[in-house]
């Protein structure tokens, strides 16, 4: 039975409303982006604190549906937005979306074959989700640096979210990818379960300073 400390019991109350605080400055600023495409990453910050509130407060009495409501709904929203939004808006590459997307899709079917239990996360799954998405990155980071604007980048909408995924996808790549094992050492599983929750939080605190300080006009 896992034992969460204290700093993770105030960690795991407050994402929440940094989530909803995320949502709420999203929404500020949808007038000003109603026009362009970042208006569906407002859309997907509102969409993501409703459903985590879903996950908090609707399925409290019902935790044995927490798992599989993240692992077939909530991961895979979140997964083939961030594809989407780096492979077809930021790199113009609309057919490496359907590529990555469909790979993503793939990596599901052994849980329909000879996986019969899913555990808190899909580790193959979240596994390969990750590192497409970790290409996307890549990708993405190149694009920045070879730019004639990389001294603008402070006001790059891309700049934020790259940071974010990188410290909460890619940081905690191993986590999820050994979570069933990790959960044989305590002290490593606690350790890395307070950085998730920590890179959690500042993952929606970049997007919020996107929404603040970037200008959608500039990449």
């Amino acid at each position: 039975m896992v034992l969460f400390s204290n700093t993770q019991k105030i960690l795991s109350e407050t994402l929440i409303w940094v989530q909803f605080s995320t949502a709420l400055v999203a929404l500020f600023h949808f007038p000003a982006l109603k026009k362009s495409h970042w208006k569906w990453f407002i859309v997907y910050c509102c969409a993501i604190f409703l459903m985590e509130a879903f996950a908090k407060w609707g399925l409290k009495n019902y935790p044995s549906y927490i798992s599989t409501y993240y692992d077939f709904f909530v991961i895979p929203i979140e997964f083939v937005f961030f594809y989407w939004l780096y492979a077809v808006k930021s790199l113009n590459r609309q057919k490496l979306f359907w590529i990555i997307t469909g790979l993503f899709c793939v990596s599901f079917l052994p849980y329909f074959t000879i996986i019969h239990k899913p555990g808190m996360m899909l580790s193959l799954s979240y596994t390969v989700g990750t590192v497409l998405l970790m290409f996307l990155v890549i990708l993405e980071i190149f694009k920045q640096i070879k730019s004639e604007k990389i001294l603008l980048f402070h006001t790059n909408y891309m700049f934020y979210i790259n940071i974010g995924i990188m410290l909460l996808y890619v940081g905690t790549l191993p986590f999820f990818s050994f979570y069933n094992l990790l959960l044989n050492e305590a002290n490593l599983w606690s350790n890395y379960y307070t950085f998730f929750l920590i890179a959690n939080h500042l993952m929606y605190l970049l997007f919020t300073a996107a929404f603040i300080w970037g200008k959608p006009n500039i990449y």
